[in-house]
């Protein structure tokens, strides 16, 4: 039994950040409905080195049902309408101003059910200049400076992975939670406004502080982008090196035979390491390049200086220490036979979320959903005939 089994939830989002969100409650136990277009999400055709639906599409959608509706035919807006009566949460990521247009903004889902949980998921969030702006992963990132930060003071460098998406995901389903847990207290539902622009500010917390009445707002930055602690060259590969804090410098310089560092009294404290890191880095660099990886993985984990192995995200899947936290999962699809996927990343000893279902193949369940909700054979074949359903297959 999962923390939230019993909840229903309709999920009209698409990309990552609400599917992610609906993701995570559906893997706590909740039956999570995925109400796709009749073209399916835009995701389960995007680029993948997997000769079928993206891989992407297939790690966010497991343990979901989904139902394909055309929400242009009004037949299609009243299914959602009357499903709307019916559930505990409602999740939407269209910009906004678009789901209002169909009928299905929150004011009108909330009066017809004042229980619901509304949660809409957005690029810069409901109220603003920018509110209908279109925008992704990387144009948030970027409008927030992100990209400024990285790239150790050279060029500015994106994220790589969805990173904003799938934080604003899981504030997302967190806020769901919260709102699910007031409702058992006061009986009622609410609006939740979440956006990418607030995942990517809520990343900066320990960045973006300002002392307005200490300091100039150009001094609000990062200061440890550039740092001594870092990605080096060995002689077969790369390690991250976290060397340059107190408590390790010295068993650092030890495993690097590089006395001249540890005892140079200019540097004997973290700033003034930082200060010196564009003499420090050549000389740590010149001596991890004389050996492999493994050997100084090896040297510094008996040091206890943090250090880690540059792989490749793939070699997870045969991981032991994965294995042993039950971070891998697997599951049968009708399509692609097994899939391992990673598993729920937090466990509960008493309400465990798990993996129990394949990513569905586009409108998989619609007669089933639709039965439950009270439809006739006889209405969901008319349906069919109108084009607010796909045909049956």
């Amino acid at each position: 039994m999962g923390s939230l089994d019993g909840i229903k939830v309709l999920d009209l989002t698409h990309y990552v950040a609400g599917p992610y969100c609906t993701l995570l409650l559906a893997d706590a136990g909740a039956d999570v409905i995925k109400l796709e277009p009749l073209s399916g999400d835009i995701i389960r055709e995007f680029p993948s080195t997997f000769d079928g639906e993206s891989r992407l599409f297939l790690g966010l959608n497991r343990n979901k049902r989904s139902i394909a509706v055309n929400l242009k035919h009004e037949e299609g807006k009243k299914i959602v309408l009357e499903m709307c009566k019916q559930i505990d949460v409602f999740v939407e990521g269209y910009r906004p101003g678009v789901i209002e247009s169909l009928g299905l903004g929150p004011d009108h889902l909330l009066e017809s059910n004042p229980r619901m949980i509304y949660l809409s998921i957005s690029a810069f969030g409901q109220s603003g200049p920018l509110k209908s702006r279109r925008g992704i992963d990387p144009i948030v990132q970027t409008y927030s400076g992100i990209p400024a930060e990285q790239g150790s003071g050279g060029n500015p460098q994106l994220v790589q992975g969805h990173f904003i998406d799938y934080f604003t995901g899981s504030l997302s389903s967190t806020a769901v939670s919260m709102a699910l847990f007031s409702r058992e207290r006061s009986g009622f539902g609410q609006f939740i406004d979440s956006s990418l622009l607030g995942g990517a500010v809520s990343l900066q917390q320990g960045r973006l502080t300002w002392a307005s009445e200490k300091e100039d707002l150009q001094n609000v930055k990062d200061p440890l982008t550039d740092r001594i602690a870092r990605i080096y060259n060995t002689l077969d590969g790369h390690i991250y090196l976290y060397m340059d804090v107190e408590r390790f410098w010295k068993n650092a310089c030890m495993v690097l035979e590089l006395k001249e560092l540890s005892e140079n009294n200019n540097w004997k404290n973290f700033r003034d390491r930082h200060d010196a890191r564009e003499k420090i880095i050549p000389i740590v660099q010149k001596t991890l390049l004389k050996k492999t990886a493994d050997f100084w993985i090896e040297k510094f984990d008996k040091a206890e200086v943090p250090c880690a192995k540059v792989r490749l995200p793939s070699q997870l899947h045969e991981d032991e220490q994965m294995q042993e936290m039950s971070y891998l999962s697997e599951v049968v699809h009708k399509k692609y036979g097994k899939l391992k996927m990673i598993a729920p990343s937090v466990k509960f000893s008493r309400t465990p979320s798990s993996v129990r279902t394949a990513p569905p193949i586009l409108a998989e369940h619609t007669d089933e959903i639709l039965a439950e909700f009270g439809l006739s054979e006889s209405e969901i074949l008319n349906l069919r005939e109108q084009g607010v359903l796909l045909p049956q297959t």
